[in-house]
């Protein structure tokens, strides 16, 4: 017990807030893919305890590192960037996730079925009408597999 809280308390601590889904998404492959890690020692907090105050800053103050995930949408790409810093404040792994919106063709045929009169008799007939296809603009999604890639990579890339 004693050799598990002085290796508690020599560990780094992260600080984590989950203020979105999003966040707490990355926290918890950040947490589960641990062991990907160079640095093993990496501890996980989500609350510091600093009213009015930045959660970078207040991670720099406490000395913890600090894990930052941001969120761009633009009108063509889908982004999330997540940084790791350390206890003064440098980058010391980052990861990105970027999709890109996808044209999807969806073809259009009409199919005019009905019968005709010839010579006496009573065909059947096929019509076919052919229109261009609709284009639908899909919005990109970024899946749990491509949180869980980039949080890997965050983690193999740290660098001390």
């Amino acid at each position: 017990m004693i050799t598990f809280l002085f290796n508690l308390a020599m560990a780094t601590t992260v600080y984590a807030p989950m203020k979105t889904q999003l966040e707490t998404s990355v926290i918890h492959h950040f947490v589960n893919k641990g062991f990907h890690s160079r640095k093993k020692d990496l501890v996980v907090i989500n609350w510091a305890d600093c009213e009015k105050m930045g959660h970078r800053e207040c991670a720099m103050m406490r000395g913890y590192w600090y894990l930052h995930v941001i969120e761009f949408k633009g009108e063509e790409t889908y982004q999330i960037n997540i940084f790791l810093y350390n206890e003064n404040s440098q980058i010391v792994s980052e990861a990105i996730i970027e999709k890109k919106y996808r044209i999807e063709k969806i073809p259009q045929k009409t199919t005019i079925k009905g019968t005709k009169v010839e010579r006496g008799t009573i065909a059947p007939f096929k019509t076919e009408i052919e229109k261009p296809p609709v284009l639908i603009k899909r919005k990109p999604e970024i899946t749990d597999q491509d949180i869980s890639q980039a949080v890997i990579r965050l983690l193999t890339r740290i660098k001390e």
